[in-house]
């Protein structure tokens, strides 16, 4: 460098480039001058940010695993049998007075006839009377017994729905070595 005649000499050091062999991504579709385009590895590969040792994996390509797709398939049910038993069968129940409906009974009282039946010759006037209501309403069970039986269930049943369109947004890029 001079300055009115005077030389100045520098002794900053002369700028650094990258090492050979180092890889780096370039939004084009040509490697810069000096720079090799690698198409051995990674062609439809996604990028992953990681924090520790740099890797490669996956066996899907990129727009294979986000293509539109649609949704189908087959449920499938299996039949199942059970049994149901009671250790009473059934038959007679005697039902208490708490048991049984509320309810009243008629009694007749005819001429001649103090115990509350018809006189033998049916003469009038007879005179009605209504016992007092008795019975809770409550409730009561007939247990039974029963066998095997099965539920049969038609299988297998199918589904569909709409496409589910995974066509992301992406840039390519491709990766260049240093010369």
């Amino acid at each position: 460098m001079t300055s009115n005649g005077t030389t100045w000499t520098s002794t900053a050091p002369a700028a650094q480039g990258f090492d050979s062999g180092t890889v780096m991504l370039f939004a084009q579709t040509s490697a810069p001058t000096g720079w090799t385009k690698n198409t051995s590895t990674g062609n439809n590969h996604a990028l992953r940010v990681v924090t520790g040792s740099a890797s490669t994996g996956g066996s899907v390509d990129f727009t294979t695993a986000f293509a539109s797709q649609g949704v189908s398939g087959t449920v499938s049910v299996s039949a199942s049998t059970g049994s149901v038993s009671a250790p009473v069968s059934i038959g007679n129940t005697t039902l208490s007075t708490p048991q049984i409906p509320s309810h009243s009974h008629s009694i007749n009282f005819g001429p001649g006839n103090a115990y509350g039946t018809a006189s033998a010759r049916g003469n009038p006037p007879f005179n009605t009377f209504s016992s007092n209501s008795a019975g809770g309403g409550g409730s009561h069970t007939h247990p039974g017994s029963g066998g095997s039986h099965s539920h049969p269930v038609s299988a297998p049943a199918s589904f569909s729905g709409n496409a589910i369109n995974l066509a992301v947004k992406y840039v390519d890029v491709i990766r260049a070595t240093k010369d």
